[in-house]
């Protein structure tokens, strides 16, 4: 068995080597936590040296967190770690590096024309925590820690196939997180495991109940079979389904969901997140300094501040009702995390209208949960004929986000017996 410190110089070693996923390293920290967690005879905890890596938009002291942009780069050090980084740090886990994403995090397609993007056969990694998923799925890092306001999370670790989860807002600690949309942003995580993600979530919420699987699952039939799904995408997810009630699973179809709903508010109204960002980016895309950015970015903040704000509200208005709904029905519900194949970037940047909708695309089965803030899940389930991971999405009730994670670890088992 590999010593945390070699396991840690390993990561180093390999993540140096992919510069379009890392954005920065930190070999003395890692290297000291390391050492620490190996002189440990009591470990912290089944995490005690596992290598983590973190979005370049947490903070993490003594470094400078770009959020992808050019803008940020002479920015100051962050004088302390993010209340997130301090409890990983306070667990054992061992912090390798700062990786790349989206810049500013405003994109579901992971691709930054500033640090580059770490693809796949061509193909683009999701985002907007693109070098997080991606340090998970080349095997640098055991863990990776996000964020995810629309879908920042779920929609990478869906095209990378690894698993990944959106937490309740408010179930960890945000300070010395770079905002977005504050009323949708949230930490998240990656892992191979949905038990590694059960295990961090424990370490960052400072919640370590276990309860029971949901005895019963409803699948969003109608976004299973139609809105927005390609049809690769959606037989993946529904041989998935078969096989869960094979082994004896339960499950119910369910039409016109509440995540039905929230599209439809949506799209009769607009991401609400999309508009409060183009807020909080305000000051930059009214100056000069936007010429800078990523067009693709600055383009769809632009787009963004012109939403209609009474529309804006009626759809927060209309979420609030939704999210009551669901709470009463105690429902967990299975649907695809995105409705498309991971699709090849250079067509994309030839033509802005095709990136607008291909980006609006991927998130757009991701939306619903963060509108309703409800805890949600990518599993990964299986590839398309032309190699593309498909992720199954698990979205529960609000605050049942240890329930979700029970039942996610026993899908995931029950998928991989099935497998063998």
């Amino acid at each position: 068995m590999s010593s945390a410190l070699d396991t840690t110089m390993d990561a180093l070693r390999r993540a140096g080597q992919e510069g379009e996923v890392f954005l920065s390293l930190l070999p003395d920290r890692a290297h000291a936590q390391a050492r620490q967690s190996d002189g440990r005879s009591n470990k912290l905890g089944p995490l005690d040296g596992a290598t983590v890596s973190w979005k370049d938009m947490i903070a993490v002291k003594g470094v400078t967190a770009t959020a992808g942009s050019l803008l940020r780069r002479q920015a100051a050090p962050a004088k302390a770690d993010a209340e997130v980084v301090q409890r990983a740090s306070q667990a054992g886990l061992v912090s390798i590096g700062m990786t790349n994403l989206s810049e500013l995090a405003f994109s579901g397609i992971g691709y930054n024309p500033h640090f580059g993007t770490p693809m796949s056969e061509g193909r683009v990694p999701g985002g907007s925590s693109s070098g997080a998923a991606v340090s998970v799925a080349r095997g640098i890092t055991r863990l990776a820690v996000g964020t995810d306001t629309a879908g920042s999370c779920r929609v990478p670790a869906a095209f990378q196939g690894v698993v990944g989860f959106r937490p309740t807002r408010g179930r960890y600690p945000m300070g010395g997180v770079m905002p977005l949309a504050p009323s949708f942003d949230t930490v998240g995580s990656f892992a191979r495991t949905v038990t590694d993600i059960i295990e961090l979530d424990a370490i960052l919420s400072s919640d370590t109940t276990s309860p029971d699987a949901a005895n019963r699952l409803a699948v969003a039939i109608d976004l299973l079979d139609g809105d927005g799904g390609g049809a690769p995408v959606s037989l993946r997810c529904k041989q998935a389904v078969t096989a869960l009630e094979q082994a004896g699973v339960r499950t119910e179809y369910s039409r016109q969901s509440v995540l039905d709903e929230a599209l439809t508010l949506i799209d009769a109204g607009g991401w609400p997140g999309a508009f409060e960002a183009a807020q909080t980016h305000h000051n930059l895309i009214e100056t000069a300094e936007s010429c800078r950015l990523d067009p693709f970015v600055a383009a769809r903040l632009r787009a963004s501040a012109k939403l209609d704000p009474g529309k804006i509200a009626q759809v927060v208005h209309g979420a609030k009702a939704l999210r009551e709904t669901i709470r009463r029905a105690d429902t967990i519900y299975l649907l695809p995390t995105a409705a498309i194949e991971a699709p090849l970037l250079v067509p994309l940047l030839a033509n802005p209208k095709t990136f607008a909708a291909t980006n609006a695309a991927a998130l757009r089965l991701t939306m619903p949960a963060s509108l309703l803030d409800l805890p949600a899940i990518s599993l990964p389930v299986g590839q398309t004929d032309t190699g593309c991971w498909v992720g199954l999405q698990l979205v529960g009730p609000p605050d049942s986000d240890r329930t979700l994670l029970a039942t996610a670890a026993m899908v995931e088992t029950l998928l991989m017996k099935k497998e063998t």
